[in-house]
């Protein structure tokens, strides 16, 4: 038998045990790889994930980590690759990370980190025929170089959360992506919620040269190079101003989670460390939640901060894309742009009765449970992603 399908079958049988929610029966899913192996188009994917650790051994497509890291209790933002492998049997493709299915043996390589452009390269001179595809899953954040076509000259295709540069031949508009339903949660009635919390690490940010970074193969505009010295648009100091803010208030009120609060003398007092488990399951104490993303402007990514607020049952206070309520309501979050300062906007949600909140968390609940949201759930992401997938192999 193939040795990619003896590898999905032994994957298969292993996310069956850890994931069982998740995945369709055991022998049903044995029954299709199985039938992969009388079936010459097989077609066997690689994917490079996000990150080196945590995601290997096909963790990826489980919806887990196998690291220990401040980010490890949150893996509801992959349910949309679980659903990637699920739905590959059914068009015939072995989906596994570059551990299980090495890229030398893959038929496509699937790259969902940066890799420097001269390692695609010598991978596509390694293996001709073999077709190189970029995820973009990174925030713009002094990044904007990644998003020069002159750095994706190696990839046959790029999937992006850039509209402009969607073209539906070459690039692929990549979505922001929700949970699985099952993950909604119900918080604590109103009078019993504190008033808001923000969730994320608190650093210092350090400007760069870009040097270093030329000099691995990124090819750089005069606007790319500005974007990675100056970072333009960046919130990593809001945030910090913001959680320095949120400690001022009177008997508490706001909370501080993550790496680095306890390190400020303004913020030790309202530090609650780092969290043992999924946002999804505290942050519907609180009122508000504040999904800010590192990066602001109509091209940043849409990361799992407002979604993880919807599930979660609070009301987000959004920061990020300009165009967000392209994809999710203006009744169904706070935009954080219409307050000047973060001490204005706190002052606003303090002071806030419940028919306000009530208002926009209804407007949430509605949202996230109508059939407007299906197109942003694991499974519309799925099927479109291995759709075009298949369309890029020559199947479609």
């Amino acid at each position: 038998m193939d040795r990619a399908v003896k590898v999905a079958q032994r994957a298969f049988v292993l996310r069956s045990r850890s994931a069982a929610s998740t995945m369709q029966p055991l022998n049903d899913g044995l029954r299709k790889v199985s039938a992969c192996a009388n079936n010459a188009e097989i077609l066997r994917v690689s994917v490079v994930p996000p990150i080196s650790q945590g995601f290997e051994n096909d963790a990826l497509f489980q919806s887990r980590r196998l690291d220990q890291s401040s980010h490890s209790p949150n893996v509801h933002w992959l349910d949309c690759f679980a659903e990637v492998y699920k739905r590959g049997y059914e068009s015939n493709m072995v989906f596994g990370t570059a551990d299980v299915i090495p890229k030398e043996n893959a038929d496509i390589v699937i790259y969902m980190n940066q890799v420097d452009p001269k390692d695609v390269v010598a991978q596509k001179l390694k293996c001709p025929g073999q077709r190189a595809i970029l995820v973009m899953l990174e925030t713009a954040l002094g990044a904007r170089y990644t998003l020069n076509p002159k750095n994706h000259v190696a990839y046959d295709a790029v999937f992006t959360y850039v509209l402009p540069l969607v073209d539906g031949m070459r690039y692929f508009f990549l979505p922001p992506r929700a949970f699985y339903r099952h993950r909604i949660n119900t918080g604590v009635p109103f009078e019993q919620r504190r008033i808001g919390c923000l969730v994320g690490t608190n650093r210092r940010f350090r400007y760069r040269s870009g040097v270093f970074t030329m000099r691995k193969g990124w090819k750089f505009s005069l606007r790319d190079w500005i974007d990675y010295v100056f970072c333009p648009g960046e919130l990593i100091s809001l945030r910090s101003e913001l959680g320095k803010a949120c400690a001022t208030y009177p008997n508490g009120g706001f909370d501080l989670f993550g790496e680095g609060w306890d390190l400020l003398p303004e913020t030790r007092n309202v530090c609650l460390g780092i969290p043992r488990q999924s946002t999804l399951t505290y942050i519907g104490r609180y009122r508000y939640y504040f999904a800010f993303e590192n990066h602001a402007g109509d091209y940043g990514l849409i990361s799992e901060r407002i979604w993880d607020a919807l599930w979660g049952d609070t009301v987000p206070v959004y920061l990020g894309h300009t165009g967000i309520d392209q994809f999710i309501p203006r009744e169904c979050y706070i935009d954080a742009r219409q307050f000047k300062k973060p001490r204005e906007m706190l002052d606003w949600l303090y002071r806030a009765p419940e028919s306000t909140w009530e208002k926009y968390h209804t407007a949430g609940r509605e949202f996230i449970r109508s059939s407007a949201v299906e197109k942003f759930l694991p499974e519309a992401f799925a099927e479109c992603f291995v759709r075009q997938i298949a369309a890029i192999a020559g199947r479609g």
